[in-house]
Formats: C-alpha cells, sequence, structure tokens
C-alpha cells in the first residue's frame, strides 16, 4: 500500500487488491474531510477504512503478504431520519420558506411582464 498524506487535510492511498478469483488490481482510496479526521493517530483505523470502502477480506501488502482485513467498522445509530420529529419540522420550515420565495419570485416575474421589461 502506498500513501500519499496532505496534512490536517486527506490521505490518497494506494492498495494492490487480489480479488477472490485471483485477479489483482491496483484501487485507489481517498480520505478526507471529517473521515481523516476521524482517522488521528491509528493506523489499524486506516486499514478498516479501507476494507470498508472496498469491500475486501484482504489487503496485499507492500512486501507481497496478505494482511487479513479487520473486522467491519461499527458506527452508531444515527437518529437523523425523515422520522425525527425535530428534523420534519425544519424540514417543514425550510420548505415554506422555499415557498414564499417562490411566491415573491413570481410577483416580480409578472410584474416586470406587465411593464414589458420582461
Amino acid at each position: 500500500m502506498n500513501t500519499s498524506v496532505v496534512p490536517h487535510e486527506s490521505v490518497s492511498c494506494k492498495v494492490q487488491v487480489q480479488y477472490q478469483n485471483g485477479a489483482l488490481a491496483n484501487e485507489f482510496v481517498n480520505i478526507s474531510g471529517d473521515e481523516y479526521k476521524e482517522w488521528a493517530a491509528d493506523d489499524e483505523w486506516l486499514y478498516h477504512k479501507i476494507c470498508h470502502k472496498l469491500a475486501l477480506g484482504t489487503l496485499a501488502g507492500t512486501d507481497g503478504s496478505y494482511i487479513q482485513a479487520p473486522a467491519p467498522v461499527t458506527t452508531q445509530d444515527d437518529n437523523r431520519s425523515v422520522h425525527n420529529p425535530h428534523d420534519v419540522e425544519t424540514i417543514n420550515n425550510l420548505q415554506n420558506e422555499l415557498d414564499a420565495q417562490k411566491a415573491k419570485i413570481d410577483q416580480i416575474n409578472k410584474l416586470l411582464i406587465s411593464r414589458g421589461i420582461l
């Protein structure tokens, strides 16, 4: 695996993958933003993330050996959904604001058309 790191921003990894049918391929994985911030100093986390992103079972090491993929990274439940009352209310409020803005734009367009400006 070859890695290129831009400190505090991102990491790009070139990984040699051997698929179940025996085929070898070079895959590229970019990790940035919040995912990069999760990395910290734990290189094992990087293996987890690469395996998760590429749905791999093993990674080829630079010396040709194979590294067994770690167990999948589990995430915590996320309560953000369309069923969350707070989020539904926020979405409805935003939609109402958009509808009000559209009505204003329609009114301005009608006014411009009636005056022959548009």
